[in-house]
Order: structure tokens, then sequence, then C-alpha cells
């Protein structure tokens, strides 16, 4: 007999250890409810999936990894007291037996809180409400599936592919997409472990000091950036693309001073939205845009 309720308490028990700051824990709850999860996925080993930013609605890659559970440990399950009922049980159950290292050599079916990591596109340290939602998710489907541990853990291999999980109380309506920023993508491509490298130049290109002239083009429509707005940003890429072909420079993300950056050199941007969104007083911000504007 499976004990879902069990195995969703466990595993509860050791996210929130592992997710230390109560107001993310208790935010990603909320976020789960009322926004929902894109894409969510439980495989061997990690839970991923897309999930929109409160504030700004920018979708955002999140995934927590566990180590899986090593061939001799799996050996372990299967021959510990051989009269017990788990021995004749379908593959992938988790009889209430397994939660008992006692019984299982040991070898611990729920994982360690020391064991999580968590990774997020969003400007937040890690764990953020954002990794805590797909944590709730995984829990909400431990209590009627609790075989998805056994996938988590390496027992068996996944039988369902990603899906989503519309908001509580939702219509079956799938929500609109939404992009996520360059920012954002750039932090998620360093996460990578095996990046391409990149190409080495000889001898090396010749650059004008002249950001390109971009073609024309008609302007989107609202609310997406103006012309004006869209021609700042171009050049903004092609000074920052050039500077590091031509330093080696690494480029980092820095939130903050990206948007300070553009801020003194986008026309016409909303100094208090920005502010806010950093956290920043708005004199603080001018001061700083000041200051970029002087520097560049």
């Amino acid at each position: 007999m499976n004990h879902t309720s069990m195995w969703a308490d466990g595993f509860i028990a050791a996210a929130h250890a592992a997710i230390t700051d109560q107001e993310a824990f208790l935010g990603g709850r909320a976020d789960l409810d009322e926004l929902g999860i894109e894409r969510f996925l439980i495989s061997p080993g990690r839970i991923s999936g897309l999930v929109t930013a409160r504030n700004t609605g920018a979708e955002l890659h999140a995934a927590i990894t566990l180590p899986v559970l090593t061939a001799d440990q799996a050996a372990a399950l299967r021959t510990a007291t051989p009269q017990c009922e788990h021995l004749e049980a379908d593959d992938g159950a988790l009889p209430e037996c397994l939660a008992d290292p006692a019984h299982t050599g040991g070898v611990p079916v729920l994982p360690d809180p020391a064991e999580f990591s968590f990774i997020c596109t969003c400007p937040a340290t890690s764990p953020c409400r954002h990794t805590a939602a797909l944590a709730h998710a995984l829990i909400d489907r431990l209590r009627n599936h609790p075989e998805d541990l056994a996938t988590l853990r390496g027992l068996r291999h996944p039988s369902l592919p990603a899906q989503d999980l519309p908001a509580a109380g939702a219509s079956t309506d799938i929500r609109p997409k939404t992009r996520f920023s360059a920012h954002h993508a750039w932090a998620w491509y360093r996460e990578c472990p095996d990046l391409p490298p990149i190409p080495k130049y000889s001898p090396s290109p010749s650059l004008s000091n002249e950001p390109p002239s971009p073609p024309a083009w008609s302007s989107p429509p609202p609310p997406a950036p103006t012309t004006e707005h869209l021609h700042a940003l171009v050049n903004d890429a092609a000074t920052q693309a050039r500077n590091f072909l031509r330093s080696g420079t690494l480029l980092e993300c820095a939130w903050d001073e990206d948007a300070v950056r553009l801020a003194a050199r986008i026309p016409h941007t909303s100094i208090p939205e920005i502010a806010d969104r950093l956290g920043l007083d708005i004199a603080d911000l001018r001061n700083r845009i000041t200051a970029a504007s002087t520097s560049a």
C-alpha cells in the first residue's frame, strides 16, 4: 500500500529545510496557486518548469536538482528484508516500509536538505520563490502520484511528458506566453556546464569606433519599445559587443548596473518605475544615471 501523504509530507519537510527563507517558501506556494507553472517536468535528478514572475510577467526558467540513487543503493532497496511487500510491488511503487533507512540498509529514499540545488533566471538569491513553486508542485504531485519520487531519485524512468500546471481555479485555456529578458537568457546560458568555446580571431578583426546604423523599420505596436528605444538598444548592444571583442573582458550580468546603463542611454525612460523594480531611491537612481552618462 502506498501512503501518499507520508511521501509528500517527508518531501515538504526536506524542501522547507533547504529553503530557509520562510517568505520565499510561502511565496512559492502563492505563485503556484495564482500563476501556475508551464512545462513542469520531473526527470531523474531534476524538477524543472517555466514560472511567471509576479511583478514583471517575465517567463523564468527554474529548476531543482538532486542526486539520483546509485546502482548499489538501488540494489540495496531491492534486497532489503526479503519477506517485505515492497519486493512484490510494481516497478516504481513506494511502500511505506521504504521510508525507514534501517529497513533499506541505510539508503534514504527521501532526499537530504543539503542535497538540494536551485537554479533560476531571476535576479534574486537562490533558493527563490520560483524554485519554491517547483517544490510545492512536486509535493502536490506526490499526494496522488508517489511514484514520481521514484522518478526523481532515478529508480524508474519518467512515463509522462512535461505538462502545464494551471493556476488554482483557472480555466483550461493556456495563459499567454511571455518573453524573458536577454539578461535572464544570459544568466541561464552561463549555468550550462558545457559552454561552446568563444572563437579566436587571428589576426584580430578591424573594428570601427562607430556603431552600425540599423536599417529603417516600422515602429512596433504598443506597449513594445518605440523606434527610438530600439535604436538605442541596438547601439548599446553594438558597443558592448565591440568592447568585448576588443578587450576580451567577459560579459557579466549585473542587474542594477545594466538597468542603470540602459536608462542612461535610452531616452524617455520611466525613472520611478525603474527605481521601484531595482528597489532604489529615485534620487539615488538619478545620481547613478548621471554618473553613467558622464562615464559613457
